[in-house]
């Protein structure tokens, strides 16, 4: 049994977590993710994608990569968000962020993998954007093929671990795919019972509910907006959910 979620919080490092706004980086978000369910304390430096003048210029100079996230431990940088999830696994045991089981430790990674390289017509087509709403969406034929892999990647996992996460327990696999949650949520997809199920057990969850009040005052990203309003969605009042 692992111990409770939070018991390994002590660190020496100053940790820094470097990542563009919480409502649209998916990216960020999973790292940001990993990291607050370990425990771990760290600042954010939020950087203003599309919006600062010289964003560009601004994120190389903490990682030669130019993406979000980054993550600044002392002198060491750690780009990549799957790379810093990792990290935060071998840097607080206790949090559990990959299973126990070496079989399921080993089909998590896999599937945390194939988010972080495929997926790319739902990426492209149905952008991250979690308080948007676009009711009238309808994918085309690659995305929704994408949609039902994933539908049926989510069945598999919930069907061995017995759920209500991916494999039992809330790990980094989920963290990996909350942000496809989001986008099914925001593009109003017509989701499957096993889909809609495991959907509420994240937006129930402690980190996601704390992700959700971050992503919330987030800064504006005003290019994603309009992108949103040009498909007929809709976006809350500001500071609203």
């Amino acid at each position: 049994m692992r111990k409770p979620n939070g018991k390994s919080r002590v660190i020496t490092s100053d940790l820094t977590l470097v990542i563009a706004s919480l409502r649209y980086s998916s990216w960020s978000v999973r790292a940001w993710l990993a990291l607050t369910h370990a425990g771990a304390r760290f600042d954010t430096k939020i950087i203003g994608l599309l919006t600062e003048p010289d964003w560009k210029e601004h994120i190389l100079t903490y990682s030669p990569a130019g993406k979000f996230p980054v993550l600044l431990i002392d002198d060491l940088v750690i780009h990549e968000s799957l790379a810093i999830c990792e990290w935060a696994n071998e840097r607080f045991p206790d949090a559990g962020l990959w299973p126990e089981d070496p079989m399921q430790r080993a089909r998590a990674r896999s599937v945390s993998t194939e988010m972080a390289t495929g997926f790319e017509k739902i990426r492209e087509n149905m952008p991250m954007h979690d308080h948007a709403r676009v009711p009238g969406f309808e994918p085309d034929d690659e995305t929704r093929a994408q949609i039902e892999h994933l539908f049926g990647l989510w069945q598999d996992c919930l069907r061995v671990s017995g759920g209500p996460y991916l494999f039992g327990d809330f790990c980094i696999a989920d963290c990996m795919y909350l942000p496809m949650a989001s986008r099914l949520r925001s593009y109003n997809i017509l989701l499957t019972d096993t889909a809609a199920d495991y959907s509420q057990a994240l937006w129930s969850h402690p980190t996601i509910r704390a992700w959700t009040e971050a992503a919330r005052s987030g800064p504006a990203i005003p290019v994603y907006d309009e992108y949103v309003r040009g498909m007929g969605g809709v976006l809350p009042a500001r500071g609203s959910q």
